[in-house]
């Protein structure tokens, strides 16, 4: 794997996860689902918030090898491949607990809850789209599919 290729996926990690998808939970699902008895000390809500805590743990553990990896340390490649696999476990774990808790979410809310929580979602979409994120990512990805098909 090129250096240029890790350092895309802690962009899209970054920016997309971080920015977009977690910005999303944190500053409008989790307060709605606070008003229905789900708050930040409750299971599912408390895991997905030690998950985005962790999310950025790995980034910055990733960051750091990726920084040895340009110096030309040899363990370096190693120290990245290790906190990308550890991150990918705990994302596939963040997705397990949002299906398994969140698939019913509209029935808990109410029509005009669920209408707000749909438009600030749409918003924060909106705002990545703008920013030139969303279509970056996906011509990354229709890169690296192309790229990885030929290993």
């Amino acid at each position: 794997m090129t250096d240029r290729l890790l350092g895309d996926v802690i962009d899209f990690s970054e920016q997309f996860t971080s920015n977009c998808h977690h910005a999303k939970e944190e500053h409008h699902l989790f307060p709605v689902l606070a008003q229905h008895g789900l708050g930040p000390d409750s299971s599912p809500i408390a895991a997905l918030r030690e998950q985005h805590e962790a999310n950025h743990a790995y980034l910055r553990e990733m960051h750091a090898a990726l920084g040895r990896i340009r110096a030309g340390d040899p363990q370096a490649r190693q120290a990245f491949a290790a906190s990308a696999r550890d991150y990918v476990r705990m994302i596939r774990e963040h997705i397990r607990i949002e299906d398994h808790y969140f698939q019913d979410i509209a029935s808990v809310l109410t029509p005009e809850e669920d209408a707000t929580l749909t438009g600030r979602m749409t918003a924060i979409d909106r705002a990545c789209e703008r920013a030139g994120d969303l279509g970056r990512f996906d011509a990354l990805v229709m890169k690296y599919e192309t790229q990885m098909a030929t290993w």
